[in-house]
């Protein structure tokens, strides 16, 4: 009894399972935790570089902008988020004037698919962007990402399931002072 106890305590057949069953969930967290930062990552620099793309097409116009004209803007969008799904990204565009110095909202645009991105955005810091009576143009992207950790050990370790990525960017319009937007004709209904 006595050499067979003493052949248990010294055998090491085993050793390497018994190492591996005590790492690899740490090595998996490890690997899917990386995979879903890096993705996080990707998707807010998507964003950041949507948002940036739908701003500039829009102040490149001139004096007016259609909505016909945006909403083929929000396809670069979509193109710069893809391979996300459009219907899981919101796109706003908002068109602020200065009057004597009140600065108000003059129109605004979506891609009406989620929900919005928030309230308007504040005019608080908009008023030196504002000289000579510049118009400012403000486009909005948002989206959330859902990391895949979650599917499989539960939203327990994260706090939450999804995680909300937008960005905003504001641009004066380049070829005028004034930008105004237009449901359909030049002239008609100004964009709400």
């Amino acid at each position: 009894m006595k050499n067979l106890l003493k052949k248990f305590l010294y055998e090491t057949n085993g050793v390497a399972a018994i190492e591996v069953a005590f790492i690899m969930p740490f090595m998996l967290f490890l690997y899917f935790g990386l995979f879903d930062i890096t993705g996080l990552i990707s998707v807010n620099r998507k964003v950041t570089y949507a948002t940036s793309v739908v701003a500039d097409l829009v102040a490149q116009n001139k004096t007016s902008v259609l909505k016909s004209d945006i909403l083929n803007y929000f396809k670069a969008s979509d193109m710069v988020m893809s391979p996300m799904p459009s219907t899981a990204i919101r796109v706003e565009v908002f068109g602020y004037r200065i009057s004597g110095t009140t600065i108000s909202q003059a129109w605004k645009t979506d891609n009406a698919s989620g929900s919005s991105c928030g309230s308007a955005p504040s005019t608080g810091a908009m008023a030196p962007l504002m000289v000579a009576g510049n118009d400012l143009v403000v486009a909005r992207v948002c989206t959330t990402y859902t990391p895949y950790i979650v599917s499989f050990l539960g939203q327990e370790i994260l706090g939450q399931s999804s995680f909300a990525v937008g960005e905003a960017i504001t641009q004066r319009p380049r070829s005028t002072l004034k930008l105004t937007c237009y449901s359909s004709v030049v002239g008609g209904a100004v964009c709400s």
